[in-house]
């Protein structure tokens, strides 16, 4: 009689988490209809698509919260400060709007960025965690390489602020997406595939939801003017998508190899690498 019960606890675990899995991937459609029915503008969508989720993760896996928010963290202010500012100065893409009013870092970076960064990195690795490692392994352990990682991160941060300061001019770059996608994203990605085949198969599988989940909020964010897109001729080539048009390298960088890329980095300085 005892013998069944772990069997049985197994068994409503395993169907607990069956059911979480359909609700997490099913919930872009229902953020997409309330970002359309409140007319939401970037900060409502990214709690709709991302925050809500990413709560619900985290209420379900406690355990990895800590070590997931620093990685973010450690992502966010510099990719989202260096990204964003040489994008907006050069006009690659531009949020119209800010419920933080004028205030721009810089005079470029919103706010929103540095949460919307935030809440999508913290909401790839608390999937991955939930549905795609093993249940079996040890919860919040920081791995020591995590400090390679600031380091890697925080220089060219410093580079970006030192070059700010003497002379901003020399960070209009042309075709910055297309050169960070490749350098930063790009690279992670065939960095996995060959030295790190083994995990190739879980993460692909987390970056086929975050390749849904993403193309849907683009579609609804440029839909609802959330941000656009004006200096064509910072990009490769554009394609469109329901519709709506925007950048070959927002498709191939962020909605496709995005998530991958996030995972490469998680693993390799974060985590296991099993």
């Amino acid at each position: 009689m005892t013998s069944t019960v772990p069997q049985f606890h197994a068994e409503r675990v395993k169907t607990h988490k069956k059911a979480a899995l359909i609700g997490v991937l099913l919930w872009p459609i229902a953020a997409s209809f309330l970002s359309f029915l409140f007319n939401a503008g970037v900060l409502l969508s990214t709690a709709l698509f991302f925050g809500v989720p990413a709560l619900y993760l985290s209420y379900r896996c406690k355990k990895h919260i800590a070590k997931a928010a620093l990685f973010s963290l450690l992502v966010t202010v510099p990719v989202a400060t260096i990204v964003d500012y040489i994008m907006e100065h050069t006009r690659g893409w531009r949020l119209p709007s800010s419920v933080f009013g004028s205030f721009r870092l810089f005079g470029y970076v919103t706010i929103e960025q540095y949460i919307w960064l935030f809440l999508y990195v913290y909401l790839v690795v608390m999937f991955y965690e939930a549905f795609l490692e093993s249940p079996h392994r040890a919860g919040d352990r920081r791995h020591p390489r995590l400090k390679w990682l600031f380091i890697a991160l925080a220089a060219p941060l410093g580079v970006f602020l030192a070059v700010l300061a003497v002379n901003h001019s020399l960070l209009a770059i042309d075709y910055f997406y297309l050169k960070f996608g490749v350098l930063m994203i790009a690279a992670p990605v065939i960095f996995l595939v060959f030295r790190l085949p083994a995990l190739l198969g879980r993460i692909l599988k987390a970056g086929a939801y975050f390749f849904f989940l993403s193309l849907i909020y683009e579609v609804t964010a440029l839909a609802l003017r959330q941000w656009e897109f004006p200096a064509e001729n910072q990009f490769i080539g554009m394609i469109s998508v329901f519709g709506m048009r925007f950048p070959f390298e927002e498709f191939f960088f962020w909605i496709l190899l995005g998530a991958v890329a996030a995972l490469a980095y998680y693993e390799f300085f974060d985590d296991d690498r099993q």
